[in-house]
């Protein structure tokens, strides 16, 4: 891929020759039956890929005129760990200020002490991947409590299994897949035609 912005088919095709992508019939620990699989880190693992998809996801970002208009002066903020090595790759390409990260607890997303937003911080959120928008949504609950305005949010690749989870927030994507999901076996379309099943983790 040297183009900056890659194609969708580009996208596609490298995230499923690194295995990041996989057809099945899947059970996530919630019970949720699904028909394809993200292990993104299969294909984040690699520079070259972070780069590439980071400086892509960067060119969109760099299109939201609230990011344009404070650029550089703006934080990356990141879910641990699948976004942090987007947040470092964006943050480099928009020559933001920083990279914060958030840690995943039992009660959900935290800043470790010190480590987190001032007010009146403007922040850009990324992660990897969106699939139940779950962890989103907490990120941009704790960034936004802490004070701090929250500009846009990326992803790599839009998996959402749910409506979109921000209403007023620019969102966007360089990918979208359209996944199959049933909550529980009984529901699942998959589970009555008798297809193999894998027990995975998020």
């Amino acid at each position: 891929m040297t183009q900056l912005i890659p194609n969708d088919h580009e996208i596609k095709r490298l995230l499923e020759q690194t295995g990041a992508v996989r057809n099945g019939h899947f059970e996530f620990p919630n019970g949720y039956h699904v028909d394809t699989f993200f292990q993104m880190p299969l294909a984040l693992r690699h520079y070259n890929n972070v780069r590439h998809l980071g400086v892509a996801l960067s060119r969109l970002l760099r299109k939201i005129p609230a990011i344009r208009s404070e650029l550089p002066q703006v934080t990356i903020v990141a879910p641990a760990s699948g976004g942090i090595p987007v947040a470092f790759a964006v943050r480099e390409a928009l020559n933001a200020e920083q990279v914060v990260w958030a840690e995943k607890g039992a009660e959900g997303l935290y800043f470790r002490p010190y480590t987190g937003i001032e007010p009146g911080t403007q922040c850009i959120l990324v992660d990897d991947i969106m699939l139940t928008s779950r962890t989103l949504r907490q990120l941009h609950e704790i960034v936004s409590s802490s004070g701090g305005t929250i500009l846009g949010v990326g992803v790599l690749v839009d998996a959402g299994m749910k409506e979109k989870p921000f209403e007023k927030t620019p969102f966007i994507a360089l990918t979208q897949y359209t996944v199959r999901s049933f909550p529980d076996a009984k529901a699942c379309e998959m589970c009555r035609a008798g297809k193999p099943l894998e027990r995975v983790r998020f």
